[in-house]
């Protein structure tokens, strides 16, 4: 997924090789502010969505860990695989590995006298700070299951030489209470955004609602903030937010995954949501854009390729299948033939014959080099550009044209 960034980050420290651990020392001071109540702990384990930098609250908790106990290393950053999916929380940004050495007395007294302060009193400063798991010395805490305790761990790396700590979302974006004062992380998010300020605006005193499914969102005066179990905080506002909402809203396309977003080059802007993306932009508006329709789009470079959508997601009017139009193209799509582009004079010959309705059918592939020009392949024969002449032809394939003979 774009902008999701897919590009391999370089690994990092944000401590440089620094001496090892001395003597325990106090324990992390508490900020002002914190409210009565604790954070709830987290309800499901939250799976890498994007690969990214360090976050905000990752970089913090580092920063917390050098304060109280010395200058460790403290490890968050490691490269994402070359496909660009993320394969553990180091990918996108949500955890800290804190080098130290189970085999040394004076590194484990630290190691141990941390999380003994992490986990005292119902684990309250965990869930303060958004800990998803901690894994040390062969053992693994997790708060989506914790009523287990302390377990055996049992994956590849035994972890005594570090103590892990993998974050929430929330705690990873530095949204929960040790950072913002409130255990709310709808609010967490809106204050992060910059509250009043922000393009949400003020807070109408909405109540928070939580539907069956767990998704909770609370509205603001120019917006609206969700979050589920296994997803980020996010908002949607604008154009984006009333084409969400047109839609259908979650029970279409899900929760988002991204806050309302910028395009890099051209004036716009994005919101991406479990199933599906909405693109705005000044000429076009808002359209939403989904599926394997969405995937070929951006596998031609989103909106700096066939433009912007133009339409939302449509259903072909008689025959099984799907099109979205661009501002340089189309992409349709059928269960038969994937998701194709069409565009230029291939695109105008094709909707003269009647579109996927006409003896072409649908394309069933994307537009190739041949001898002096281009040509397209569709179920019922293929198109083929003059690059000299500036003309198209058509070649019709009987036995392949729907409801041609056999």
């Amino acid at each position: 997924m774009r902008r999701l960034p897919a590009a391999a980050l370089a690994g990092g420290l944000i401590a440089g090789l620094l001496a090892g651990a001395g003597s325990a020392q106090a324990a992390p001071g508490k900020p002002p502010g914190l409210p009565a109540d604790v954070d709830a702990y987290a309800a499901r384990y939250q799976a890498p969505i994007t690969c990214g930098a360090p976050q905000a609250g990752t970089l913090a908790l580092a920063r917390l860990l050098r304060e109280a106990y010395g200058k460790q290393t403290v490890g968050t950053a490691r490269d994402c695989p070359a496909s660009g999916v993320p394969v553990s929380e180091h990918s996108d940004g949500r955890a800290v590995d804190w080098m130290l050495d189970s085999a040394n007395p004076a590194q484990a007294a630290v190691a141990n006298e941390f999380l003994t302060w992490l986990l005292a009193d119902d684990a309250t400063n965990a869930r303060r700070l958004g800990v998803m798991y901690v894994i040390w010395n062969r053992q693994v805490w997790k708060a989506y299951d914790r009523t287990a305790g302390w377990q055996p761990y049992t994956g590849p790396n035994p972890h005594t030489d570090h103590v892990h700590v993998s974050l929430t979302f929330s705690g990873a974006a530095g949204e929960t209470s040790w950072w913002t004062g409130t255990t709310d992380p709808l609010k967490g998010h809106w204050l992060a955004l910059g509250g009043a300020r922000s393009v949400l605006g003020g807070d109408l005193g909405a109540a928070r609602t939580v539907s069956k499914s767990g998704v909770s969102r609370k509205d603001y005066h120019y917006g609206t903030v969700y979050s589920s179990p296994t997803t980020p905080v996010r908002e949607v506002h604008g154009g984006i937010r009333a084409r969400f909402d047109a839609l259908g809203g979650v029970a279409v396309l899900g929760v988002p995954l991204t806050d309302e977003t910028r395009t890099p080059r051209r004036p716009g802007a994005y919101s991406h949501f479990q199933f599906g993306s909405i693109y705005s932009s000044p000429a076009t508006g808002s359209h939403d854009v989904r599926g394997a329709i969405r995937d070929r789009w951006a596998a031609l470079g989103w909106e700096n390729g066939l433009g912007f959508p133009t339409t939302n997601d449509t259903r072909t009017p008689r025959r099984a299948g799907y099109y979205t139009h661009f501002e340089g193209g189309s992409v349709y799509w059928s269960p038969a033939t994937g998701a194709h582009a069409v565009r230029g004079a291939l695109r105008d010959a094709w909707a003269g014959q009647g579109w996927e309705n006409g003896p072409l059918g649908f394309p069933v592939a994307e537009e190739r080099a041949v001898p002096g020009g281009l040509q397209l392949d569709f179920q019922g024969g293929s198109i083929t550009w003059d690059a000299k002449r500036r003309t198209t032809s058509i070649s019709l394939d009987r036995t392949d044209a729907p409801g041609g003979n056999p």
